[in-house]
């Protein structure tokens, strides 16, 4: 009776999301035809907030007065679920655009929607292309758009942490700019991979105070990435 009652509540709680993300997207692709995305980034938070509210998931947010909003960042975030998205998008106080999966790019509506928005696509089997991603990333970095990437490059299995992927570190080190640690806790409750399910619920998305530059220009990538993962672990279990 329980599985019954969970998979009555995720279906209302897809249609209402889908509700809300498709008319809200629509409006968003429109905009961006016209104007520079960077200059209704607002409504763009605006309609991610909305889309959680519809998906009934509640966001707790914490250590945000560590992020300096005009400032440029890297955040570098954990990937638990496809919500990540709106989470990340809807609270970040900074305008910021993300490296994402290629393949993402090819998904019907979504993938027009991230491309018009300017999102950066990353192959996870070419490493030529994945370079120039990280290339075009550091750009936007240096135009003073911040760049949130997922270093454990897919959504974790287990609900924790997983091992992080080094290439989003060779960006780390050569844009010399400040990374916050951002952590998504209780997401996992809520949707993971392998499930269709949505259990609706509170999470909360926590940000660590910046790890400034000038501490970790002396490491490596290995060193750094090691670093930072580290710092989001601790941050996690908080």
């Amino acid at each position: 009776m329980r599985n019954i009652k969970e998979k009555l509540i995720s279906t209302a709680v897809w249609i209402l999301g889908l509700s809300a993300f498709i008319p809200l997207g629509s409006i968003i692709l429109l905009l961006s035809l016209f104007i520079n995305p960077q200059h209704f980034d607002p409504f763009i938070k605006l309609s991610c907030r909305i889309i959680l509210r519809f998906l009934r998931i509640r966001i707790r947010v914490e250590g945000v007065e560590h992020v300096q909003p005009r400032q440029t960042y890297i955040f570098m975030a954990n990937h638990v679920n496809i919500f990540d998205v709106f989470v990340l998008y809807g609270y970040i106080p900074s305008f910021v655009r993300g490296v994402e999966l290629d393949k993402h790019f090819g998904w019907p509506f979504y993938g027009l929607l991230i491309r018009r928005l300017g999102m950066i696509p990353i192959s996870h089997t070419n490493a030529r292309s994945a370079l120039r991603s990280l290339r075009h990333a550091q750009t936007a970095l240096a135009h003073g758009t911040s760049i949130v990437i997922l270093p454990e490059g897919g959504r974790t299995l287990t609900g924790d942490i997983g091992p992080f992927k080094r290439g989003s570190f060779l960006l780390a080190t050569k844009a010399e700019i400040d990374i916050v640690p951002v952590v998504m806790v209780d997401a996992y409750r809520i949707k993971h991979k392998g499930s269709s399910l949505i259990r609706p619920g509170k999470m909360t998305l926590r940000f660590g105070e910046p790890i400034a530059y000038q501490d970790i220009k002396h490491l490596n990538t290995r060193d750094l990435t090691a670093r930072v993962r580290q710092t989001m672990s601790a941050l996690f279990h908080q």
